[in-house]
């Protein structure tokens, strides 16, 4: 960006000076500028191959935990799977860690089967989050709350 700006200054005050090579040297610190831009964007695509084979590692690494009982790992593979779009994957794993007693796990069951199955059937994971304490799914229950008795408030 500072080439841009350094080439837009000189290229200005060359044409308003009528000073060619004010002009010229303007033009070439808007084309190195252009030249950073691409290599920078060409090293950032390098490197998002570089990341998705990491994450693939990652993501066989966190299978394995998450086979060995891992809560944690069970709801990371879960989030995942559903980011993926592999919402049966998401669900398996996601209920496992719930069940396992993680409450973010709970919530995020929650979520998911309320997009899946609408929201009578994500009541019971937000009321299990919220007795294990996670505090978004304890304002669900309080007065004016989703699923607060009363209903939520208007």
């Amino acid at each position: 960006m500072l080439f841009f700006a350094f080439g837009a200054v000189l290229t200005v005050w060359g044409l308003t000076t009528d000073n060619g090579t004010l002009t010229t040297v303007g033009w070439i610190a808007w084309g190195v500028g252009l030249i950073v831009v691409w290599m920078r964007s060409a090293g950032r695509f390098g490197m998002r191959a570089i990341m998705a084979r990491r994450m693939l590692k990652d993501m066989d690494r966190m299978r394995v935990a998450a086979e060995n009982g891992d809560a944690v790992a069970m709801r990371a593979l879960g989030s995942m799977l559903k980011v993926t779009g592999d919402w049966d994957g998401a669900e398996h794993w996601l209920s496992k860690s719930a069940w396992a007693g993680d409450r973010e796990a709970m919530f995020d069951m929650g979520r998911l089967a309320d997009q899946r199955h609408g929201l009578p059937a994500a009541e019971q994971w937000f009321r299990m989050a919220s007795e294990s304490g996670h505090p978004v799914a304890r304002m669900m229950f309080v007065e004016g709350g989703l699923f607060h008795r009363d209903g939520p408030s208007s």
